[in-house]
C-alpha cells in the first residue's frame, strides 16, 4: 500500500450530523403532499431484485458495501445516512445496503470489483458502473457527487477512456464525475493496466481547469508507491492548494491522512518544512472552523500536527504542549461520540491518537472501556493483542486475538478475525504446530456454512494466509500439516464454485 494510504482508515472520524425530525401532520391543505423520508428505503441484500426494479422504473442503482464493525461505515450511519438532503437524494436511486456478511455478499463484492468498506457504487439497470465514491469523504461532498451522479448514463471507464483519448470531447460533468470517483481506495480497478499515477497526472494535465488540475495531481501523488514529482512540483502544488478554501474543503480527507507526506515531500529543508507545515495546519484549522468545530475534526487536525512533528523529531520527544494538546481533543472526540455509530466511527482513530503521542497506557484503557459499550467489541481486541506484544505478554496478545475471533460476527468477519488469530500464531508461536494446525482447521470450517463464500475479502485472506503458512512450513517443518490442511480444505470447498478454493496452499 502507498505509503500515503497507511493512515487512512485510522483517520476517519465520526460526524455529528443529527437525525432529521419528523414530519408534521397533515392538514386538509397539505393532505395530498407524501410527507419526506425519514429514513433512506435500504433494499438489504437484496441485489437482484434491485436491478429488477432499476429495470422497470430507470433509476439507477445505489450499493453501498459496508460491514458493521467498520469506523467509516459507522461514520456514514451516523452522519451521512441520517441527513434530509442526502435521503430525499437516495430517492432517485434504487438504494442497496450490502452488508459484507450477508449471504453471496462476498460474490456481488468480487462481482462489482469493491476492495474497501465502504463504498458506494452507482450502476445502470443493466449492471454498468457509472462511478463510485469512497464512503470515507465529507458528508456534503458525497451528496453533491451522487447528486450529479443520479443523472449519469455513462459508464466511468468510457468516461476515463475519453479522456485520456480525447479529452476535449468531455463535458464539464464529465470531469466532475471523474474528479470525484473514489481513486483514494479503487483506483487500480479504474487504471487498468496502467500505473493509476499515471493516468492521474494525464488527468491532471487535460482536465479543463485548474482546480480539477490540482485535484488529480494531488490524487497521483498520494496514489503512488514512490515520489513522482520534484519537490519544487509538489510544494507549488500544495501551496496553491492551501490558498483556496474550496479546494481544501473538496480535498480535506486526502490533505489530513496524505498533508504530511506531502509537505516532506515538498521540503528543501527544515525552513521550507516548517512553513509548509504551518500552512497545512491552518487551511485544515479553517475547514474544522468550516464544519462547526467538531471534537472530531480536531482530533483529526491535532494528527497531522503529530505526523509533522514527527518528521522534525523521528526519534526525540513530541512537545508536552502538543501531547496535552492531543489527549484533550482525544478526550473532547470521545466525550461528542453518544451513540453507537459515532463511537465506532471515534474510538478507533482516539486510540490512534493516543499511540502516536506515547500514551499507550491511555490507549489501552479506552480500548478497555469500549468493550463494555460497543455492540462489536471483537473490533477492538487486535488492538489490544498489539499493545500486550509490545510490552512482552505474548500469552495475553494471542488471548485477546482468540477472544476477538470467538467474539466476531458473520462469515466474512469471522474469517478476517480468525486470519488475524492464526497469524498471531505463526508470530507470536510458531512452534506450537498443533495449536496453529487446529486454529487454521477451524478457520476452514468457517467455509462449510458459505457455499459461495470464497470470494472476494474472504479469498483475499486465505490467499495471505496460504502465504505465510507457507513461510512458517519451510522454517518449522511444517509439511505435513500443511498436507492435512490443504485436504480439510478441499473438503471444505464443496460446492465452492471458484477453483482456487480447492488449489489452496498449492
Amino acid at each position: 500500500m502507498p505509503p500515503m494510504r497507511v493512515a487512512l482508515s485510522v483517520l476517519l472520524l465520526a460526524s455529528a450530523l443529527s437525525a432529521c425530525t419528523p414530519a408534521p401532520v397533515s392538514t386538509a391543505s397539505s393532505a395530498e403532499a407524501p410527507a419526506p423520508a425519514s429514513a433512506i428505503a435500504w433494499r438489504q441484500g437484496d441485489v437482484d431484485d434491485a436491478f429488477a426494479e432499476a429495470a422497470d422504473s430507470g433509476k439507477p442503482v445505489l450499493l453501498y458495501w459496508g460491514a458493521v464493525w467498520c469506523p467509516p461505515c459507522n461514520q456514514l450511519k451516523a452522519g451521512l445516512f441520517k441527513d434530509p438532503a442526502f435521503i430525499a437524494l437516495t430517492g432517485k436511486f434504487v438504494p442497496v445496503y450490502l452488508d459484507g456478511d450477508e449471504e453471496g455478499a462476498q460474490a456481488w463484492g468480487e462481482r462489482f470489483g469493491v476492495r474497501g468498506y465502504p463504498t458506494l457504487i452507482v450502476l445502470d439497470p443493466q449492471r454498468t458502473e457509472l462511478t463510485r465514491v469512497a464512503g470515507g469523504n465529507d458528508a456534503a461532498e458525497l451528496t453533491r457527487a451522487l447528486t450529479v451522479a443520479a443523472g449519469r448514463r455513462s459508464a466511468i471507464a468510457a468516461t476515463l477512456a475519453t479522456a485520456l483519448a480525447t479529452p476535449d470531447r468531455l463535458a464539464a460533468e464529465d470531469w466532475q464525475v471523474l474528479g470525484d470517483y473514489g481513486w483514494e481506495v479503487d483506483a487500480n480497478r479504474l487504471a487498468g493496466e496502467r500505473r493509476s499515477q499515471d493516468v492521474l497526472r494525464q488527468l491532471s494535465k487535460a482536465a479543463p481547469d485548474a482546480a480539477l488540475q490540482r485535484r488529480f495531481a494531488l490524487l497521483a501523488l498520494a496514489t503512488a508507491d514512490t515520489p513522482t514529482s520534484s519537490p519544487t512540483e509538489v510544494r507549488e502544488l500544495l501551496q496553491a492548494v492551501l490558498a483556496q478554501p474550496a479546494e481544501v474543503r473538496r480535498n480535506r480527507e486526502l490533505l489530513g491522512y496524505a498533508g504530511a507526506t506531502l509537505v516532506k515531500q515538498a521540503s528543501a529543508g527544515p525552513a521550507t518544512s516548517n512553513t509548509l507545515g504551518q500552512q497545512l495546519l491552518v487551511a485544515l484549522e479553517r475547514a474544522v472552523a468550516e464544519r462547526g468545530n467538531r471534537a472530531d475534526d480536531a482530533l483529526s487536525r491535532a494528527l497531522t500536527e503529530v505526523s509533522l512533528a514527527r518528521q522534525q523529531q523521528p526519534n526525540g520527544a513530541l512537545p508536552a504542549a502538543l501531547v496535552e494538546r492531543v489527549k484533550q481533543r482525544v478526550a473532547a472526540a470521545d466525550a461528542a461520540a453518544t451513540d453507537a455509530h459515532a463511537r465506532q466511527a471515534t474510538i478507533s482513530s482516539a486510540v490512534y491518537a493516543l499511540r502516536q503521542v506515547g500514551d499507550d497506557a491511555g490507549a489501552e484503557a479506552l480500548l478497555l472501556a469500549e468493550l463494555k459499550r460497543s455492540e462489536q467489541p471483537y473490533y477492538y481486541m487486535p488492538e489490544l493483542a498489539e499493545l500486550a506484544e509490545q510490552r512482552g505478554d505474548t500469552a495475553g496478545a494471542l488471548e485477546w486475538l482468540k477472544r476477538a475471533y470467538d467474539g466476531a460476527q458473520g462469515p466474512a468477519t469471522r474469517v478476517q478475525w480468525g486470519v488475524l488469530y492464526v497469524e498471531g500464531l505463526l508470530k507470536l508461536a510458531p512452534d506450537d504446530a498443533p495449536r496453529i494446525e487446529q486454529a487454521t482447521a477451524s478457520l476452514i470450517a468457517e467455509l462449510e456454512a458459505q457455499p459461495s463464500g470464497y470470494h472476494q475479502r474472504t479469498r483475499q485472506r486465505f490467499e495471505r494466509l496460504a502465504g505465510q503458512l507457507k513461510t512458517w512450513s519451510g522454517k518449522h517443518q511444517g509439511a505435513e500439516t500443511l498436507a492435512r490442511l490443504q485436504q480439510r480444505m478441499q473438503q471444505a470447498c464443496g460446492e465452492q464454485v471458484d477453483g482456487a478454493c480447492k488449489d489452496w496452499l498449492s
